[in-house]
């Protein structure tokens, strides 16, 4: 009979190296204090005076998720267009990323799309997906704190993509510690060449932190903390402000002039308020603390109560839906999808936000509205407006029948007049059945030349 100890022998390196895989902790080499999750490079030029604070003078280790290229974009000092001008803002952020000596930078392969909607940008990136991802990263790199995109309709922060960031973002925060989500991610390999399952472990995060460009930040006062970037650096002994222009000057493609970038880099700080005026570097740098499963403040320091330590999951108790009775209307779109969105997030002080756009001279505003009849009897509802002056509707909203247990979306088409307006513009809808009125709601519209999604 055959001797079977060389057999034994081959596979016993084999066996040393699963039972090695099965006991090892994980990598700290991508551990992150703080994980920011943006959707285009440049993104990051929101909080960048934060985070050179963090990463300088606090020692926090910083992570950050690029969920698309940014390539539908233009191109500022080159010719290279779509896929090819990916790869070069590939380039730049991880180069503006380096001078904040952050390392650590993923790019996803959500679809780079310039719109309005979030819902649009979920639809193409596609969203699934970029969910998974982003979890993945959650659970290799074990954040305390989250950073990402308000997810909201707010006039000058209504890019799709942004807002889609702010969305993956909050369910990822809410997914990554739970061990029934993505289980393959936590399945532990059996074998020594294992492609499929990942070895990671479920992670929760502690707090979840919103930022925006909005036209006016203000409304985000009393929500969270707020940094100056005029502080100066005691490590670096200047401001984080030129902290992050230093870093934001990366970005050739997307400024208005590479010579901006060319001329901070060289240390013309002067250019400091041209960059800002081409909506980077916000000061000051204002949060909002969206969730958080630690004591504390809301405008309390990010890491105020942070202590390291890993915390159990937290499963979100969602919305309550009520059987619906009768008929029941509501906007939907993006204006919508947000209401019930921070509903099954628990993003209670988020549902004090009012739906805002920002549209561009004789551009036309359509706002979808929702008609559920959930009544055994069909039901006929007229959706009116109420305009401001110089506001006009494209065309006449006529009476919708909705056979039972049925529903239907009538579209108000609003034309926007000729002039630019620093101030909202409230347009009032309607919904009534049989003299009833079953809907009453607004939506605040700011004439503009910057429209989000459309210029970047």
């Amino acid at each position: 009979m055959k001797s079977r100890c060389p057999i034994a022998l081959l596979l016993f390196p084999c066996v040393l190296a699963l039972a090695a895989l099965a006991q090892t902790s994980p990598d700290d080499r991508f551990k992150a204090d703080i994980l920011l999750v943006v959707a285009h490079p440049d993104d990051d030029t929101a909080v960048s005076s934060y985070l050179s604070r963090a990463v300088f003078d606090q020692h926090k280790r910083v992570g950050v998720v690029y969920c698309t290229r940014g390539d539908s974009g233009p191109n500022s000092t080159g010719r290279e267009r779509a896929k090819a001008l990916g790869l070069v803002r590939e380039i730049e952020g991880r180069r503006a990323m380096s001078r904040l000596e952050i390392t650590n930078v993923w790019f996803l392969d959500g679809r780079d799309t310039a719109s309005q909607d979030v819902l649009l940008s979920l639809a193409t990136w596609p969203s699934a997906s970029v969910l998974e991802q982003v979890v993945r990263i959650i659970r290799l790199t074990r954040p305390e704190v989250v950073f990402t995109w308000l997810p909201s309709s707010v006039a000058g922060e209504n890019h799709g993509d942004h807002q889609a960031a702010g969305v993956i973002a909050t369910e990822a925060f809410d997914l990554s510690g739970d061990p029934n989500a993505f289980p393959s991610q936590l399945a532990s390999p059996i074998r020594q060449f294992e492609s499929a399952f990942e070895g990671l472990s479920p992670w929760q995060p502690h707090k979840l932190y919103f930022f925006t460009d909005a036209f006016d930040t203000a409304f985000f006062k009393g929500k969270g903390p707020e940094y100056n970037g005029s502080d100066t650096s005691p490590s670096r002994k200047v401001s984080y402000l030129e902290l992050a222009a230093q870093s934001a000057a990366a970005y050739y493609t997307q400024l208005p002039d590479p010579l901006i970038g060319k001329r901070i880099e060289a240390g013309d700080n002067s250019e400091i308020g041209t960059m800002q005026k081409a909506g980077y570097l916000p000061e000051p740098v204002r949060l909002w603390l969206g969730k958080s499963h630690l004591k504390g403040t809301i405008t309390g320091d990010v890491f105020e109560g942070v202590s390291g330590v890993p915390i159990p999951f937290t499963a979100p108790e969602g919305a309550k839906v009520e059987p619906p009775e009768g008929v029941e209307v509501e906007f939907g779109g993006p204006f919508g999808f947000y209401r019930n969105f921070w509903r099954a997030h628990q993003l209670k002080s988020l549902e004090t936000l009012r739906p805002e756009i920002a549209v561009q001279p004789r551009d036309l505003l359509t706002i979808p509205v929702v008609i559920k009849n959930s009544s055994s009897l069909a039901v006929t509802v007229q959706v009116s407006s109420e305009l401001p002056a110089a506001w006009a509707l494209a065309a006449p909203v006529p009476s919708i029948s909705i056979a039972p247990h049925d529903q239907a979306t009538v579209l108000v088409r609003a034309i926007v007049p000729p002039q630019l307006s620093n101030h909202f513009a409230e347009i009032k809808i309607n919904a009534q059945s049989m003299g009833k009125t079953l809907f009453r709601d607004s939506i605040f519209a700011q004439v503009s030349a910057y429209v989000a999604g459309q210029v970047r």
